[in-house]
């Protein structure tokens, strides 16, 4: 059967002022990480595609702000309000997930792509499972032709256990490390099944750290 995606949902004045007060919340945070310190720098070609994990977005969302990067967003009240912050940094960012809003949202990373911008995709997103790379970012560098960058942030934060991605919030004036590679996509130019580089993705970008997640 073929999954077709919902219009945006309609919100009444109470979720809309929530929505505002969120991206306040956020606001708050993004101006808390001007205390981050970067322990190294992303050595990498732009225009790109980076391919990273839900959990560890934050200190990469910082580290690229104003630099015009086009980013996903879930259209849902987080997705929308960290939106609304991102594009005060000079994000564009595309709302969808597979369930609402994706095709379209998929459409604009390809054309802001095609006219030279990088893509930055939350590999696992927008539900899970967590860690486990979908098939958005290497399509979309395939049809580009753009180098993809599998990248991961090691750095002292708190955990968010009841979200689906466990996700990790530094800490203030956390020291933030990078490790990245660049994904060899021309190794796999004549393998028909997507799946096979996908899963060698999945498993070089798993392998670039520890995950450092316990459950409690």
């Amino acid at each position: 059967m073929v999954r077709v995606n919902k219009p945006p949902k309609k919100i009444g004045p109470a979720q809309k002022f929530a929505r505002v007060l969120l991206s306040e919340v956020i606001q708050l945070y993004f101006w808390i990480m001007n205390t981050l310190r970067f322990k190294n720098h992303l050595d990498i070609e732009q225009p790109c595609v980076m391919a990273v994990y839900h959990d560890e977005l934050m200190p990469i969302i910082h580290y690229f702000r104003n630099q015009g990067i086009t980013a996903i967003a879930s259209q849902n009240h987080f997705g929308y309000a960290i939106a609304k912050v991102m594009e005060r940094y000079d994000y564009e960012v595309a709302l969808g997930s597979p369930s609402r809003g994706g095709k379209d949202a998929f459409f604009q990373l390809l054309r802001a792509a095609r006219k030279g911008k990088t893509i930055a995709f939350a590999v696992d997103g927008s539900r899970g499972p967590r860690h486990e790379m979908k098939q958005g970012a290497m399509i979309l560098a395939k049809k580009t032709k753009l180098p993809l960058y599998l990248i991961r942030a090691s750095y002292d934060g708190w955990r968010i256990e009841n979200s689906w991605d466990k996700s990790k919030f530094p800490k203030p004036f956390a020291n933030v490390s990078f490790t990245y590679e660049r994904f060899a996509m021309e190794d796999y130019a004549d393998e028909p099944d997507i799946e096979v580089a996908l899963l060698a993705a999945q498993t070089q970008l798993s392998n670039l750290q520890i995950d450092d997640y316990q459950a409690p």
